[in-house]
């Protein structure tokens, strides 16, 4: 009697926990399907061990009540089709599942959903099996009054009813085992197909749980029915009991170690300690079953009046026991590394001291679609001049996609944390709203904002289990966003750092290239001597100066200034200087080398791009120079008498006209002339009081100088006069000059005098 009455004890006691674990569920979302369906699941189960509890009672064997549990037996075999129907949707819908709708024409009949096909064998079973056990005594009793004449067919119909009742059982214990073999074979299929860490440990424990739990009901039931034989009611009750525990244990366990169903915290904990509070319970029930009997035997009497002592003692015990088995279980479950609250909270802590923005981007995005297993994630970086980052997981955003973001982002407001896209979006209208949930498929969106101004947004799709956002995944992502904007930031501004000492490499590197290009050393040239001095305003200028051998006694001076500053000024610079070297053997008219020069850079420079240049051809022997003069400062000829001839002959800057119209000038050298070239950073330089140099300053300045003085002497003097008229004004300009003087006929050609400070060669 007492084993009878543990054994029913716990049937009871695990179908109440097994009961409110599935009300747990129902109540947390019961608009999703797979609550619901786990939830009927649960009840099936909890109703199969309630009535194996009930049989295991003390009387169970008068009146009507074996028929109304026998009828009612059948109930909780709907707790194979709800799993089946579980493993087919989750953790995503199987393909046969969506059953194709009927039309006669055009009019669509009415055709069953995937559950109503699934539940109609065993609604059928239920109905008939119900009907038979009511009719069968029926059929088996005498026939009273005019019916005694049928009482032999009543009979036999009995007979084949008894038949066909033995051999539906069996059949029927065939297809829940099929069933249960079915279900087993699609949890294992979808553990072993999920890619996502956390689902697929999710997969893991309910499939090995409820495959435990079908092996134990198929020996306790499906088993016995199918091949006709009766298991001892001890083992068929031990083997429920074991079915219960290791079924929807394996839910509760899924559901606290790895938030199944995305339960609340809350209903986590109540679940948690609810079993742990159904075990001890269970075990005091145990104890005090077993001291009751060993009370009885050793005094001989009734126990029962102890049986308060028992329950105080138990009372006072189980307090601690109770908050320190909680406290065990909070840090083996709740806290544990894989549950996602502690995923997010670790994300957070790590994005701290992560600065690469990549990094930063890809870890975040990834750890949040991977911990709420989601369809899509993005993440998103904005600028005033529209999205510079972006990364996601699943489906890449398009460039539509990426612009549509880039004009509609900044339009939201910035006084929600987060937004559900299902409701109203602040700042963004109900068309603009729509447009952003049907091109992006998105669920919530989740601003990233520092100090006030919108840096970004965390886009999330819907979750592949199809469960909604709670509200404990809205304040995690919303503190999230706020930790991954300070680290955005940070991110951002070490970028821009590393972006500008990269570009400040570059210009060193672009500035040497081009002290080099710039020659430090001319080539001998007869009866002549040259210097050049260049100051770029910045690291790189568009200036250039050079003296190039023809290969026939003959050298090309050239001077220009490119439009601009900075890295353009100089790129182009450089395509002027290789463009005129490359030309400088084979074209002898110095206005032809100009216009092919300037057809390239109207083909080839942007239109706000120009140049001035002028070049010149001197003659080795005769020292008769030819010139052209496209749109330069005018160079001048201090002769050694004073006079002054300034070198205009030529034509309009290059890269303006397709078609440019050059003339060439001419003039002979004498010794004692002092060639002066110069770029508009001298002649428009301007002082304190905005004053320019001006051209006359310049020239008038070189006339005053000593005659016989070298050319390195004269362009450093130069330079020492602008600086004084300029005082403290830093010039805005590049600063080039050069300057060629006429040695006298017995003069020694002159050795070359660098500079250390700016480009100079003598």
């Amino acid at each position: 009697m007492n084993s009878h009455l543990a054994l029913s004890t716990l049937n009871l006691g695990l179908g109440g926990l097994v009961f409110l674990l599935g009300l747990v569920i129902l109540r947390e979302n019961p608009s999703q399907r797979v609550n619901r369906l786990v939830a009927l699941m649960l009840f099936f189960g909890a109703f199969g061990a309630v009535l194996a509890g009930i049989t295991f009672l003390p009387g169970r064997g008068r009146g009507p009540a074996p028929d109304l549990l026998q009828n009612m037996s059948y109930v909780w075999e709907f707790f194979f089709p709800t799993l089946f129907a579980f493993a087919s949707v989750f953790p995503e819908e199987r393909a046969f599942t969506h059953i194709p709708r009927f039309t006669v024409g055009d009019r669509p009949l009415w055709t069953p959903g995937f559950t109503t096909l699934v539940f109609a064998p065993y609604v059928f079973h239920f109905v008939l099996m119900v009907l038979i056990t009511v009719w069968k005594p029926h059929l088996a009793a005498p026939a009273q009054g005019p019916l005694h004449l049928l009482s032999p067919l009543l009979q036999v119909a009995g007979v084949f009813g008894g038949l066909f009742l033995v051999f539906h059982q069996a059949l029927f214990s065939l297809v829940n085992l099929g069933v249960g073999l079915a279900t087993m074979a699609l949890l294992f299929n979808s553990w072993r197909r999920a890619k996502v860490p956390r689902l697929r440990r999710q997969l893991g424990a309910i499939a090995v749980g409820m495959s435990a739990s079908l092996v134990c009901y198929s020996i306790a039931t499906l088993v016995p029915g199918l091949f006709n034989f009766r298991v001892p009611d001890a083992w068929r009750a031990v083997l429920t009991i074991l079915a219960l525990t290791l079924g929807p244990g394996s839910i509760a366990y899924s559901i606290v170690r790895y938030k199944f169903l995305d339960l609340k915290l809350l209903a986590r904990r109540g679940i948690l300690y609810a079993l742990a509070s159904g075990l001890l319970v269970g075990a005091y029930l145990l104890v005090v079953g077993r001291l009751n009997h060993y009370v009885s035997v050793v005094t001989g009497r009734e126990s029962k009046v102890l049986e308060p002592v028992f329950l105080i003692l138990a009372l006072a015990l189980f307090q601690p026991v109770i908050a320190r088995l909680e406290q065990l279980l909070d840090q083996m479950f709740l806290r544990d590394p894989s549950d996602y609250r502690n995923v997010l909270r670790h994300l957070g802590r790590e994005l701290q001291t992560t600065i690469d923005l990549e990094v930063l981007l890809a870890r975040t995005i990834d750890t949040v679609a991977e911990t709420l297993i989601l369809h899509d994630a993005h993440i998103v970086v904005l600028s005033p001049h529209g999205i510079v980052a972006h990364t996601g997981a699943g489906e890449p955003l398009s460039e539509e996609a990426l612009a549509m973001l880039s004009r509609l982002l900044p339009r939201i407001s910035m006084r929600q944390s987060s937004y559900r896209l299902a409701d109203r979006v602040e700042g963004l209208t109900r068309e603009e709203q729509q447009e952003l949930v049907r091109r992006l498929d998105l669920s919530l969106l989740v601003p990233l904002q520092w100090r006030g101004d919108l840096m970004g947004a965390l886009l999330l799709g819907a979750k592949v289990l199809g469960t909604d956002y709670t509200a404990e995944d809205v304040n995690l992502l919303t503190s999230l966003a706020g930790q991954v904007s300070v680290s955005l930031q940070n991110a951002l501004l070490l970028r821009d750092r590393v972006a500008v000492a990269r570009f400040e490499e570059e210009l060193n590197l672009a500035r040497q290239i081009q002290r080099r290009s710039l020659l430090s050393e001319f080539p001998p040239m007869p009866r002549t001597e040259v210097h050049a001095i260049y100051i770029p305003s910045k690291i790189v200028g568009g200036d250039f100066y050079d003296v190039v051998p023809t290969g026939d006694g003959s050298y090309l001076v050239a001077i220009a200034d490119v439009s601009g500053k900075g890295v353009p000024a100089a790129l182009l610079s450089s395509m002027l200087q290789a463009a005129l070297r490359t030309q400088a053997g084979s074209v002898k008219s110095v206005s032809q080398i100009l216009r092919n020069i300037n057809g390239l850079v109207y083909r080839t420079s942007s239109l706000y791009q120009f140049a001035t240049f002028f070049l010149a051809r001197i003659d080795g022997q005769s020292l008769h120079m030819r010139f052209c003069n496209a749109g330069h400062n005018w160079p001048v000829v201090v002769r050694r008498g004073g006079g002054r001839q300034f070198l205009e002959r030529g034509g309009t800057i290059l890269g303006i006209l397709e078609n440019l119209e050059l003339e060439e000038g001419s003039v002979r050298l004498a010794p004692g002339d002092v060639l002066v070239l110069y770029t508009d950073g001298i002649s428009e330089a301007a002082n304190a009081s905005n004053e320019l140099f001006g051209d006359p300053r310049l020239c008038d300045f070189v006339s005053e100088l000593p005659a016989g003085m070298a050319a390195k002497d004269v362009a450093e003097r130069v330079l020492d006069r602008l600086h004084e008229f300029l005082g403290e004004v830093e010039p805005q300009d590049d600063i080039t000059l050069l300057v060629l003087r006429v040695l006298e006929p017995v003069a020694a050609s002159p050795s070359p005098h660098p500079a250390p400070e700016a480009v100079e060669a003598g």
